[in-house]
């Protein structure tokens, strides 16, 4: 007996000697963690989220971090160049760490009007007292089937049926209710007016209580589905400045003062919403990175709602969700018309002699580098649906990955160098004023079959505020592809 237990006490301590020894190496299992940032150097004026994610595989730790500004263009880390997978919101990067001690790192950023090189200091943590827990942060990758779920009192009657979705459900119940089922697992119960909230304790399952008169928009996109429902009024607090909005209604609200900045998505002005009495608040999945803001939100009894339409496949799916917003603003008719519209004008596109022609999306970042797309890309998707053939670069072994993708004109010059028409992404980089201007960019420009032929386009800058008009746009693409239209409502041609 006294035999077994000595060898059980040596045979701890050697568990415990082996986990301080990988502790003491810097080892950590593989798995994906949350980790708190702390950031120094610069103005002061930047931040990056924290907590943010860190995956680590192999004993290698890799970090997604989002800058506060879309203005940085790359990140020099241990003499390596790291360029951004995306900046919709915020300049995110994936960039190797190492835990728990200070990494010296480079940006650069163009926020001055001239790119700049600033020098900061970055130290990373897993499991301090910021830290958030796992699941938090690496919730976005959750998947449901979006069953409908047991509401105590109220009977299920039927599933509505989507044409292009597939992130959302809308299942109706008696009594009007309805739930708006996510992908992520998450369950949205819509009470109309007049009902008490059902009560219910499940996981997962939040109460949207109608009418709804005071919400909070940080997700940018999401605007112009309230706009083409005319129900901008009921938006009292957007996470976007006055100066950074397309859509007229949004700007005008603003001037009003009937539409108030409240903070940004990952620092909401939680005074201004109890003051606004805010009924919802409508994010983007940016909102997992700073899983407390969701936690305070909940402790402030503030309904969230988190838009996924940016993981639909195809286009014609992201327009979809206006359904949603139009079964939150009892606007489901005006819903139908809207996305009815712009299917059709798909759907009456004629493609007969038109498939065939390639097409190049780019931009020219201040580095240097071409700023282009994947192909699981939804602008790409668009373009298919235009008739065209996307010429893509070779960086495609990761679909699932960022569809944003960097690379050097070199490498696109080899692959699009005979692209039938070329078009300039001007909702990234200023598009040129014209072909010379293009030219003038880079010498190698002159030698793409587009340029000396004239078949250079340039999309708006306003058209990823505009999800509501894919078809529109997709119509114009067609428009620029089978026709050589100069000028449409979100492409122009450079001259």
């Amino acid at each position: 007996m006294h035999l077994n237990k000595t060898i059980n006490i040596k045979h701890y301590l050697l568990i415990l000697i082996m986990l301080l020894l990988l502790s003491g190496c810097g080892r950590i299992p593989d798995g994906n963690y949350a980790a708190s940032v702390t950031l120094s150097g610069g103005s002061g004026k930047a931040n990056i989220q924290s907590p943010c994610n860190i995956t680590v595989t192999g004993g290698k730790a890799v970090a997604d971090i989002i800058w506060s500004s879309s203005n940085y263009d790359y990140m020099i880390v241990g003499g390596k160049t790291y360029y951004p997978i995306s900046t919709d919101e915020g300049s995110e990067f994936q960039i190797p760490v190492t835990l728990k001690k200070e990494m010296k790192v480079q940006a650069d950023t163009t926020a001055m009007g001239t790119p700049h090189l600033i020098d900061y200091t970055l130290v990373f943590n897993i499991g301090d007292e910021s830290s958030a827990p796992e699941e938090e942060v690496i919730d976005a990758a959750r998947t449901s089937d979006m069953s409908p779920i047991d509401i105590a009192g109220f009977t299920y009657i039927s599933t509505d049926e989507n044409s292009f979705a597939k992130e959302y459900k809308i299942h109706r119940y008696e009594k009007d209710l309805l739930v708006v089922a996510v992908s992520d697992g998450r369950n949205y119960v819509v009470v109309p007016d007049g009902l008490d909230a059902p009560a219910i304790d499940a996981p997962d399952t939040f109460i949207i209580k109608k009418p709804l008169t005071s919400i909070y928009l940080a997700a940018s996109a999401v605007m112009c589905q309230f706009d083409e429902l005319g129900a901008v009024d009921k938006i009292s607090l957007s996470g976007t400045k006055q100066e950074d909005w397309y859509i007229e209604s949004a700007i005008n609200a603003m001037k009003a003062g009937e539409l108030v900045y409240g903070g940004k998505y990952s620092a909401p002005d939680y005074e201004m919403m109890m003051e606004k009495g805010t009924d919802l608040v409508i994010e983007n999945t940016m909102i997992l990175h700073t899983p407390k803001v969701l936690e305070k939100l909940e402790k402030l009894g503030i309904a969230t709602f988190i838009d996924r339409s940016s993981y639909e496949e195809d286009p014609l799916g992201r327009l979809e969700w206006i359904k949603v917003y139009g079964a939150f603003c009892d606007r489901e008719d005006e819903a139908d018309r809207a996305f009815m519209k712009q299917r059709n004008m798909v759907e009456d596109i004629d493609l007969e002699g038109v498939e065939g022609k390639s097409v190049a999306f780019f931009s020219l970042n201040s580095s240097h580098q071409i700023v282009t797309r994947k192909r699981n890309d939804y602008f790409v998707k668009m373009i298919e649906k235009a008739g065209g053939v996307y010429l893509a670069p070779d960086t495609e072994s990761d679909e699932k990955a960022a569809s944003s993708v960097t690379v050097s004109i070199e490498a696109f010059y080899d692959y699009a160098k005979d692209a039938d028409i070329l078009i300039y992404n001007g909702t990234i980089q200023d598009a040129p004023k014209d072909l010379k201007a293009l030219a003038d960019m880079d010498v190698t420009f002159k030698d793409f079959k587009a340029v000396p032929s004239g078949d250079v386009w340039a999309c708006d800058k306003s058209l990823y505020q505009f999800t509501n008009k894919a078809g529109t746009i997709i119509s114009d693409l067609f428009e620029v592809i089978a026709e050589g239209e100069e000028t449409t409502e979100f492409f122009y041609k450079l001259k």
